[in-house]
């Protein structure tokens, strides 16, 4: 039984209002792609994968050319496409960020992450070591380069011992038996046919084969509910729970109260979408001026989420250790040139979302207490959004050395500055401000 089409999910999609908007003007457009963003990432921490994956694609045929916001854009729908089992569709959309945007550290993570899933390690590896390249100090790329590096280790010892017989298979060993599967995968991520191969030693025992899963885990809102009540694939087809049974995901159960405060939910024509995203009185009220069918309230709270990400940047330091050519230099943050974006707290059925982009560009200095050693420079962090899981880091791009009374200190300050140190107290100031975001406007402990 095939999954419902594009189509019929879009006729059913509570973002029925943007998704049908059609802007004829760069400023109707720029705005209608910054609430497709917005809902998207709220619906990639809700795990509402189609309604991210409509989000992404409308995003994608309206944006200008832009294409680092292109890399992004494809970078999610990747991320999406891979929770959905689409794992040749996230791969394609990974390899667009990368064609889009070539210092796209996430573009690349998220190919290396959709070939793992193809069973492609050699060119996961590649893909992986190409991020690692353009961000070396990335703790959670190294891990995951270093796992995929496993498992091209073992397949080199496979061909060895089986003279390229399941050369795509990752292979388990033990001291009793030895199992082989090679699973061939449709494009609903069902089994389509097993090859076995099982060499067993004589010992007097039996072994289990044991089977992982490489699933790359974002840091996002939402619990995984009704796991145990649904196959691997039904999530994909759109089965949801209502009233604790199984149903379609179009399954939809209104009582009178809630008819009445919804009221008329009839897709409507946008006849001027410029002025519908410009509804300043909506924006006073710190609401979705796109919003329509009443599925989707937001609150705005970008001038507070400016402030605290402001403070929160200016308070990280870095002390370079005792062994370092300059011991006990210190770095700090001096001024937070600029700071752009928007935050806001969205609420959708019910259920609380964190919404926020920024883009930050700092001033910092490196100094030694005896004033031997001075050094200012700037930096550039684009994306601290919410498609960033914590510890993952953020990018640091436009890393610039100002002023410098020491030459030969440059390699220290590329070392604990730009690549390490200094760039991981930064990574740990924005994730506490996140983790400050959540814990200020998310639900109150009764």
């Amino acid at each position: 039984m095939s999954g419902p089409s594009t189509a019929m999910m879009m006729m059913q999609s509570p973002h029925r209002d943007v998704l049908d908007a059609t802007p004829d003007t760069d400023d109707s457009k720029a705005k209608l792609v910054e609430e497709l963003l917005s809902r998207g990432r709220a619906a990639v921490g809700a795990k509402s994968w189609m309604d991210a994956k409509l989000l992404y694609e409308k995003a994608l045929t309206v944006i200008n050319d832009d294409a680092n916001r292109k890399a992004i854009l494809n970078s999610n729908l990747s991320l999406v496409e891979k929770n959905m089992g689409n794992f040749e569709a996230a791969r394609k959309a990974a390899d667009n960020a990368t064609k889009e945007d070539p210092t796209y550290v996430k573009g690349w993570w998220r190919l290396g992450q959709a070939l793992c899933s193809l069973h492609r390690p050699k060119e996961a590896l590649e893909a992986l070591n190409k991020a690692k390249f353009l961000e070396p100090t990335n703790k959670a790329l190294i891990k995951e380069a270093e796992k995929v590096q496993k498992q091209v280790d073992e397949e080199v010892a496979l061909m060895e011992v089986d003279g390229g017989e399941d050369e795509a298979t990752p292979v388990s060993k033990s001291s009793t038996a030895a199992t082989t599967t090679t699973t061939r995968t449709n494009a609903s991520n069902t089994p389509t046919n097993t090859k076995t191969n099982t060499t067993t030693k004589s010992t007097g025992s039996s072994s289990t084969p044991s089977s992982s899963s490489e699933t790359n885990k974002m840091d996002v809102d939402g619990d995984d509910e009704d796991t145990s009540l649904f196959t691997k694939s039904e999530p994909v087809r759109g089965y949801k729970v209502v009233n604790g049974k199984k149903t379609s995901y179009f399954h939809n159960e209104l009582d009178e109260k809630a008819k009445a405060l919804i009221g008329d939910i009839a897709p409507k024509k946008l006849d001027n979408p410029s002025a519908a995203t410009t509804n300043a009185s909506a924006a006073k009220q710190g609401t979705s001026a796109w919003n329509q069918a009443g599925t989707w309230e937001e609150k705005d709270v970008s001038q507070w989420a400016k402030d605290t990400l402001t403070k929160a940047i200016l308070r990280t330091t870095f002390t370079l250790p005792a062994s370092s050519p300059t011991p006990n230099a210190l770095v700090t943050v001096q001024k937070v040139k600029s700071l752009d974006g928007h935050a806001s707290v969205a609420v959708v059925r019910g259920k609380t979302r964190f919404i926020y982009e920024y883009s930050c560009q700092l001033e910092w200095q490196l100094e030694q207490n005896d004033g031997d050693l001075e050094c200012k420079g700037s930096l550039a962090i684009p994306d601290i959004d919410g498609t960033i899981g914590l510890g993952e880091g953020y990018e640091i791009h436009e890393f610039a050395i100002d002023t410098v009374n020491d030459n030969a200190v440059k390699p220290v300050i590329d070392r604990f500055v730009h690549r390490g140190g200094f760039h991981e107290a930064l990574n740990e100031s924005i994730d506490d401000w996140v983790r400050l975001f959540r814990k200020e406007f998310g639900p109150k402990d009764s």
